[in-house]
């Protein structure tokens, strides 16, 4: 029974290693639902030129997101989390290896929530748990 119990233990600890959220993870891609509406193999040049030079216009300052230990994180601007309390560019979050969490700062309720396509050492792909057609892929920088 100590051997199961022993292995089983290993075993969570090995895997749980290979899931490790904290650090820092730059932006890479971000794809909304206005995007994947818009976005039409059909649509016209003069629609894709309109769509080149709004996406030209967008902010070119890296976007970094810090998932720290005791489940605190920082961000340098509005990557997750739409209401105000999860704007703040310090969150509180929780992480159970397949879905994360952003939690409201003085209650500790969950104010946003996102599904883990993918988490490795270098990637990690989040989907909005109420928009899956809002999807984040980051780089981990450190």
């Amino acid at each position: 029974m100590k051997n199961v119990f022993l292995s089983l233990l290993i075993l969570t600890s090995v895997s749980a290693l290979g899931q490790n959220i904290v650090g820092k993870w730059q932006l890479m891609k971000k794809s909304d639902c206005m995007t994947e509406k818009v976005d039409n193999p059909d649509q016209s040049e003069d629609m894709d030129e309109l769509m080149s030079d709004f996406n030209s216009m967008k902010s070119r300052t890296p976007e970094v997101i810090e998932f720290k230990d005791k489940m605190k994180g920082e961000q340098s601007t509005t990557i997750l989390g739409k209401r105000k309390t999860v704007n703040d560019k310090n969150f509180l979050y929780r992480f159970d290896g397949t879905t994360l969490h952003l939690l409201d700062k003085k209650s500790k309720t969950i104010v946003a929530s996102y599904t883990v396509q993918e988490l490795s050492d270098s990637k990690l792909i989040l989907e909005d748990a109420n928009r899956p057609c809002e999807v984040r892929v980051f780089e981990r920088i450190r």
